[in-house]
């Protein structure tokens, strides 16, 4: 099978062998969705009018899987293109099986992208969603159903593209230049905490108990056997209820205990006998 060039001039499709970016030694190319092709394709493209930036379809000649991605470069070999190694397996390409490529131009720009990630460690991440945001900035659109690999502090974390808006039959969008709005879905490996068990502490259980035992036997009267002063023994009667003694702390109260009549006098007490003298009078007799 060998690769054809098109003749028409207001399109752009080949033919074409695929390389993975690593088998090519352009591992660079793998932090986004951008593509290597060679430099007959650009002496093609640019007699085609195009609005926006270059957008292409790749279709799978074994199991007609497509996805749309942007260009790079035009420095691929003739007849082949470089992708992104994460596309490479998403579309189940083996090296240098034949695919389609096909210049896309009406692309509608995305608004809000339902996405999906494998793994908890990524929302765990400190801010994923501003991470998220500068990575897409190297994807020029985003297909539905597609799988992206975002590569942070040397990690790499898998991203499904669960849904597109707005829906088209072409099942993807252009985010170049867009005001998109991502939600995020719960990630693959989420799973709900079990309700936390309200169990006793042992330890405040057996003080509660204590205490219990205390009360009771502070309460508890004495019903044993007692010995009487002539000799006799006798049981001891439980006390009736109304002869305990009860005790009733009332608040202190001036009013009752105001003395009548100020201090009171009782005989063992004399007051002060003696003489007083009053400045500028005669001394007087108390």
């Amino acid at each position: 099978m060998f690769y054809q060039r098109s003749t028409q001039r207001q399109t752009y499709v080949e033919h074409l062998t695929v390389h993975s970016a690593s088998s090519y030694g352009r591992p660079q190319i793998n932090n986004g969705n951008k593509i290597l092709l060679p430099a007959s394709a650009l002496q093609q493209l640019i007699f085609i009018k195009q609005n926006g930036p270059m957008i292409f379809k790749i279709t799978s000649t074994l199991s007609q899987k497509f996805t749309y991605v942007g260009v790079l470069e035009f420095v691929a070999e003739e007849g082949s293109c470089i992708i992104p190694d994460w596309l490479f397996e998403n579309m189940n390409f083996f090296e240098n099986c034949w695919v389609i490529i096909s210049l896309e131009q009406s692309l509608p720009l995305g608004k809000l992208i339902k996405i999906q990630p494998h793994e908890t460690a990524f929302i765990d991440l400190p801010d994923p969603r501003a991470i998220l945001e500068n990575q897409l900035r190297n994807y020029i659109c985003l297909t539905q159903g597609e799988t992206i690999t975002i590569t942070f502090n040397k990690n790499k974390y898998m991203i499904d593209i669960v849904s597109v808006t707005p829906q088209t039959e072409k099942l993807a969008v252009c985010i170049n230049e867009a005001d998109v709005e991502i939600d995020f879905l719960q990630p693959l490996d989420y799973t709900e905490a079990p309700p936390q068990k309200l169990i006793k502490n042992n330890s405040t259980l057996g003080v509660e108990q204590e205490q219990q035992q205390q009360q009771q036997q502070q309460q508890s009267v004495f019903t044993g056997k007692g010995i009487r002063l002539d000799g006799k023994t006798g049981v001891a009667q439980p006390r009736k209820q109304s002869e305990d003694v009860k005790i009733v702390a009332e608040p202190y109260n001036p009013k009752k205990n105001k003395l009548v009549n100020g201090i009171r006098q009782t005989e063992e007490v004399q007051l002060f006998k003696g003489t007083s003298t009053k400045v500028g009078a005669q001394r007087k007799q108390l």
